[in-house]
């Protein structure tokens, strides 16, 4: 049996911590990657850095910026990868983690100012600093506030539809 070290605190909690799905560029599902080369037409043709290739498969790095949905990946893939074009969101949103600033009493809105959506809001709080709060309908999951938040206390988490619509 082969199995991956364990961590200390996977060790001492008894079970092993979840691997992250790696996100993947607007339009590609994992189905569809069986069709891809590792070619990375899509990695050079990202006007914003953010594909690299992981495993030889495209991956979206929010860690180097943020998605436009510019399509410009769909076009240069020479493949059946993009199974839809023209997309405007991923299938997540972003979540403000504990570590945020401003849930540990530190005045910052770098999140909320890169939005393109406008879907982070910051709610007042008596005595602190305005707390944000974040519109799934409205966020497109593009990552503009994960590559700005200076303690990385954004993640991304799957949208779900029927929460969102009651």
């Amino acid at each position: 049996m082969d199995a991956a070290p364990l961590s200390r605190r996977e060790l001492f909690t008894g079970r092993a911590a979840a691997k992250p799905v790696p996100v993947r560029p607007p339009g590609v599902c994992e189905a569809s990657l069986e069709a891809c080369t590792g070619c990375g037409a899509c990695v050079e043709r990202c006007p914003t850095g953010i594909i690299r290739l992981e495993g030889g498969f495209p991956i979206v790095d929010f860690a180097r910026g943020e998605c436009t949905f510019c399509g410009a990946c769909a076009e240069a893939c020479p493949e059946p990868v993009f199974e839809a074009k023209d997309v405007r969101r991923f299938p997540h949103v972003a979540a403000v983690t504990d570590t945020c600033l401003a849930r540990r009493h530190v005045a910052c809105q770098s999140c909320g100012e890169s939005c393109p959506e406008q879907a982070i809001r910051f709610r007042p709080v008596i005595g602190g600093p305005f707390l944000p709060e974040i519109d799934d309908a409205r966020c497109s999951g593009c990552g503009a506030c994960l590559s700005v938040c200076p303690v990385s206390a954004i993640a991304v988490r799957a949208f779900d539809r029927e929460v969102a619509h009651v």
